[in-house]
């Protein structure tokens, strides 16, 4: 079933992740759901529902056995359940960072150093009493895997406490295998599908790409734009440079030369800008998703912004950034370029002193241009 894409938020900058078609979650994900499917009854165990609980606990507390190995050596606690925890809980975020990837693959390692080893299900050792025709005790034999043998289902009914379940296949108490096993290993489909979970954990980085690169980062949009000197940071991204290149010669966005900040601001807040792999990490930087191995991972391809009216200074330099790289200080109407929205943004209207000399009064004051057209007019 197809699951909606999660927004998450960094920093006041929203994005969502194509995590669920990530193939690592989606093998996860099948597999759970089949071990969920799995009784505890059809697997030879009484009051665990599934055989995904019985992972869970599979050597934890009171489902060791007092005679098992991992029980004297203090081992309680070890096994895939580290893996399942961590998967599980990356799973309750919805979103994947370089560093889960890096946890996973180690979490995979680790997984297949308990294959074959004590932690193992299908080689959990535990002993049990073989008796005589006159069932009396003659010894002990060393097993390993499941409990219920065909000796432990007839004692428990001689004593009158047989649940019904009967004993399991002998492979699975003598070393060969078991459904724990199997789900976390391989070497039977029915346990382990779509594949174990140690596969599908061993091949993240095939499924998430190098450095968690092979699946996407979506509909990022940037409200708060990070760090100082904002204009010269979004200028290292070319399809913004163009949108101000083509604004300056677009007379909608001007009046007497006057840059219409607001009309501006609403066409670039509408625009999504196409981002190069080279200028990935520019956008993270103004996102605040991160470059290390904390960051979040995936590709970005768009990105698109917020920018308000009373930040709309990055926004008045880019225009000037434009102008300055055409070589020119007029607007598109013809007059020359300036804007009332910043103390500090550009203004290039002539001043009174440029007009009329130094003896005028007021001589910085900006006058309000004329193109010549206008002149000959008069």
């Amino acid at each position: 079933m197809a699951r909606k894409k999660k927004v998450h938020s960094v920093d006041g900058n929203s994005f969502e992740q194509d995590f669920f078609n990530l193939k690592f979650i989606q093998e996860y994900m099948d597999w759970k759901d089949n071990v969920q499917g799995i009784s505890g009854e059809s697997i030879g165990v009484k009051n665990i529902p599934t055989l995904w609980d019985f992972l869970i606990v599979h050597i934890i507390d009171d489902n060791v056995r007092s005679t098992s190995v991992n029980r004297k050596e203090g081992r309680i606690g070890e096994g895939g359940i580290e893996a399942l925890t961590a998967i599980e809980e990356i799973i309750q975020e919805g979103v994947l960072t370089k560093l889960d990837i890096q946890n996973i693959k180690n979490l995979a390692a680790d997984l297949k150093d308990l294959q074959n080893s004590t932690l193992d299900p299908k080689l959990i050792v535990f002993t049990e009493k073989t008796y005589d025709k006159a069932g009396n005790v003659k010894g002990e034999r060393d097993l390993a895997g499941h409990y219920r043998t065909p000796e432990y289902v007839k004692r428990r009914n001689k004593a009158g406490k047989g649940d019904g379940i009967p004993a399991v296949t002998s492979g699975w108490y003598l070393g060969g295998g078991n459904p724990p096993s199997f789900a976390l290993f391989g070497g039977n489909a029915k346990y382990a599908s779509p594949r174990s979970l140690l596969e599908i954990m061993e091949d993240i980085s095939d499924s998430a790409g190098r450095e968690g690169r092979g699946f996407g980062i979506e509909n990022l949009e940037i409200k708060n734009i990070k760090g100082s000197n904002q204009a010269e940071r979004m200028a290292g991204i070319r399809s913004i440079e163009v949108f101000f290149d083509k604004a300056i010669k677009n007379k909608a966005y001007w009046k007497g030369g006057r840059l219409l900040v607001k009309k501006l601001l609403s066409a670039f807040n509408a625009e999504v800008f196409r981002v190069t792999p080279r200028e990935e990490t520019t956008v993270r930087r103004l996102s605040g998703l991160g470059t290390g191995e904390k960051s979040i991972a995936g590709s970005i391809r768009e990105v698109k912004f917020e920018v308000g009216q009373v930040s709309a200074k990055p926004i008045i330099d880019m225009v000037n950034a434009a102008l300055v790289r055409a070589g020119t200080n007029k607007a598109a109407d013809g007059y020359r370029a300036w804007q009332n929205a910043s103390r500090t943004g550009f203004d290039y209207r002539k001043t009174r002193r440029e007009v009329y000399g130094e003896g005028t009064q007021s001589p910085d004051s900006k006058l309000i241009s004329k193109k010549w057209t206008d002149y000959l007019k008069v």
